[in-house]
């Protein structure tokens, strides 16, 4: 009896515990959401106010560090008081107008109303696209704070310098180049040593530049690259680069080639800087560089050997612009954003302002004070408030700017909540390229790449297709591994080859099949150098290693290899991803006299879309394709509308129209390659045989977030000739065609031969 009531005591003991530990867990997840709900009120924020708050002190800071300090800032508040004082005190010193509030009241506009008005005028913000804080500037896409004066930092992205060998002595040897390099104290960009393999065809054959695995330390430390020279290898080029803001310090450059299995240096000018000289080649040294917005200069304070060492400065390049009118339509004085952030948490933004000569309206006191805290601001990719910021910076340029949310079924306030969760738990650099990964996947913008630190971008000597519901082998580039064209992977790393991909298609945005699988098959062989990949074949254990970095200058999937081919009966094969425009025009007598003509297009094209119009018999009315949004409001609320742009081309001779034409494509044609597919199937110009193209077409536009990651994406919408939805969809086949296993096995082509059947029939 005593043992029994013992047992019930321990048990109402245990109950006991696991309701404490319930209760807790519980307390613990509604402070996580509080916080969650905090960091979201703060992503809106960051957005209004970036975009569309026109004031002078919002445009004079860096807005990466600003993200890293307030998120720091917030992640201290407790409560929603503490959070609305906090938003207060961090956006009050660059956009002294705004409010943030538990309620929505009036807004007092004379807060931002200057006494006398007679020497202002209005600012506000508009986009054509977007192009603030962007990669790329000066393109399609542009920003304007109207009326205002704005710095552009027309810097390029990285500082360089390089030298050059002849590389005839060295061809089919393996090389190794080594330097000591060091980063400034304070330095917020990345160091990089590169080596590459220069070939007589303009490719390249080794390349290697570091963006996986960049320089940070503050420290001197050796770095080395290991390659091999081409055996018809046409230069070889060797040098440093800072990308981003600092200073970077380069000494004692060697590079060794192997002979007889032993190293053997070769002598490149002024290896050691000791000579006071660098930036144009002479006879003293070898090394030249010259990007905008970056010094070279030589050190004799740091060094590693000797009493002097390269130095690499960013300064900047800076241009002041004034902002002027990029469409007609503008917010009215008065007009606010005026939205509940967060629970409980409401901000009341005004979208236009006034400025004179000086300032705008009203003037910040405490900007100072906070620009003084954004330069100590920890930028490190290890830091948590980085990866918080990074999902939130990117959040927004989608949330404002992506054109195909109507085209796309995403919650994308849910898949903010989701990548913050993740951003916690994130313990690595790695980590985080995959929450980014995993954040914009569902946006299906075939565009999007999200490139960061240590990508784990080697693979094994193999390619791999989804052909017939079974992964198959397609390529096997070294012998003796025990592995066939042909053969179907049952298992990897212990999980069937469905469960694999399926993590793996996660990470991928895409919209259409065919792309999604094309990212697929090259993303699922990644991995760290010299990481093992086990695959199960026929029953059989094959253990692969990952010892080559992916070269993504191939499409690795078998593709007729010549510019142009003449097939029996006189029809002519073009390889639309090899052969140049030149080669075309020579081309067309001979084109003109056959009797069919097969073009490829499951690749990109090289610059060839011309030939379009040797089969257009009418000139090409279709000027709307291209739309580039028009942007004065958040949220892509209240469209303005779009600046419309096309190719309109001309028919051109001799017209090759009323022969038999068909084109080639698949789910790797994409961007550019859509835009030549829109106007065969748009027109009707040739037979369309194949499967869907990529769905994914316009302008990309790059931004660059806080740890040295990069984001690509498709910052226009892009429509068929006719108007009808191309994204996420793609061009169609007038005929379908798909890989079989045997037809793999064969070596077959069986896209080009049902091309060849449709011409012969």
């Amino acid at each position: 009896m005593k043992k029994r009531f013992g047992i019930v005591i321990i048990g109402l003991l245990l109950f006991g515990c696991a309701e404490n530990t319930s209760n807790e867990k519980e307390s613990q997840e509604k402070q996580a959401q509080e916080q969650i709900n905090r960091l979201k009120a703060f992503a809106k924020a960051y957005g209004y106010v970036k975009y569309f708050h026109p004031s002078d002190e919002a445009s004079q800071i860096d807005w990466n560090s600003f993200e890293v300090y307030g998120i720091g800032e917030i992640l201290k508040c407790n409560d929603t008081e503490e959070a609305i004082a906090t938003l207060n005190d961090l956006f009050k010193p660059i956009a002294p107008g705004v409010v943030f509030s538990n309620t929505n009241e009036a807004y007092d506009l004379s807060v931002i109303t200057p006494e006398p008005i007679d020497d202002y005028k209005p600012t506000y913000w508009q986009h054509k696209g977007v192009s603030k804080d962007m990669n790329y500037q000066g393109g399609a896409y542009a920003s304007s704070r109207v009326n205002r004066y704005t710095e552009i930092d027309e810097s390029s992205d990285f500082g360089n310098i390089s030298a050059f060998l002849e590389p005839e002595k060295y061809r089919g040897k393996e090389i190794k180049y080594t330097a000591w390099v060091k980063l400034q104290e304070g330095s917020k960009g990345t160091g990089h040593l590169w080596l590459r393999v220069d070939k007589p065809d303009r490719t390249y054959g080794f390349f290697e530049n570091m963006d996986a695995n960049p320089i940070q330390s503050n420290e001197w430390k050796q770095y080395e690259i290991v390659g091999d020279v081409d055996d018809l290898a046409s230069g070889l080029l060797l040098g440093s680069f800072l990308k981003g803001k600092g200073t970077l310090f380069l000494d004692d450059v060697r590079l060794y080639y192997k002979e007889d299995n032993e190293w053997i240096e070769i002598p490149i000018k002024n290896s050691d800087f000791e000579a006071d000289t660098i930036g144009q080649r002479s006879e003293q040294s070898a090394w030249t560089g010259g990007s905008p917005g970056y010094t070279y200069s030589i050190s004799n304070t740091e060094s590693k050997e000797g009493e002097q060492s390269a130095v690499i400065t960013y300064e900047g390049k800076r241009k002041r612009v004034e902002g002027t009118a990029l469409f007609d339509s503008i917010p009215a004085f008065g007009e606010l954003i005026e939205k509940e952030i967060g629970d409980g948490i409401f901000c009341q933004i005004p979208l236009t302002l006034y400025g004179n000569t000086e300032n705008t309206y009203p003037k910040s006191t405490t900007l100072p004070k906070l620009l003084d805290s954004l330069e100590n601001v920890n930028e490190s990719p290890n830091n948590v408030s980085v990866f918080l910021g990074n999902v939130i910076n990117t959040y927004n340029v989608f949330q404002h700017f992506y054109p195909y949310f109507h085209e796309v079924d995403v919650d994308w306030d849910k898949e903010l909540t989701t990548a913050l969760h993740r951003s916690f738990n994130d313990q690595t650099a790695y980590d985080h390229l995959v929450t980014l990964q995993k954040f914009t996947a569902p946006l299906k913008d075939g565009h999007i790449r999200v490139n960061g630190p240590n990508p784990k971008e080697y693979v094994p000597p193999i390619h791999w297709e989804w052909i017939e519901g079974k992964l198959v082998i397609t390529s096997v580039k070294k012998e003796g591994l025990g592995i066939q064209v042909g053969d179907v992977v049952t298992k990897i790393n212990n999980q069937s080859s469905k469960d694999y991909f399926k993590e793996i298609n996660s990470r991928i945005s895409a919209g259409t099949e065919g792309w999604l699988n094309f990212r697929a098959q090259h993303l699922s062989l990644f991995g760290e150098k010299d990481e093992s990949l086990v695959l199960e074949i026929n029953n059989n254990t094959i253990t692969l290693n990952r010892d080559n970095k992916y070269d993504y200058g191939t499409i690795d999937i078998a593709i007729q290899e010549n510019d142009y081919t003449v097939l029996d009966e006189n029809i002519y094969y073009l390889n639309l991803s090899k052969i140049e425009m030149d080669t075309i025009t020579a081309l067309l007598p001979k084109l003109l006299q056959a009797k069919g003509i097969i073009c490829d297009l499951r690749g990109y094209p090289k610059g060839n879309h011309g030939f379009i119009s040797h089969l257009l018999k009418e000139k090409d009315t279709s000027k709307a394709w291209m739309r580039i949004p028009k942007i004065i409001y958040p949220d892509q609320e209240k469209n303005t509308g779009f600046e419309n742009h096309g190719w309109e081309l001309e028919p051109k001779d001799p017209y090759l129209g009323d022969k038999k034409v068909v084109f080639i494509t698949d789910g790797r044609a994409i961007s550019y390659a859509e835009s030549f597919m829109s106007f065969i199937e748009g027109y009707q110009l040739a037979t369309i045989v194949g499967q869907p193209t990529a769905g994914a077409n316009g302008n990309i536009n790059p931004f660059t977030l806080s740890g040295n990651y990069t984001i690509t994406w498709t910052g226009m919408k892009v429509v068929k000739l006719d108007g009808s939805q191309l994204h996420a969809k793609g061009v169609l086949p007038d005929i379908y065609v798909s890989k079989t296993i045997e037809g793999v096995k064969s070596g077959k082509d069986e896209f080009l031969e049902k091309a060849l059947e449709v011409i012969l029939n």
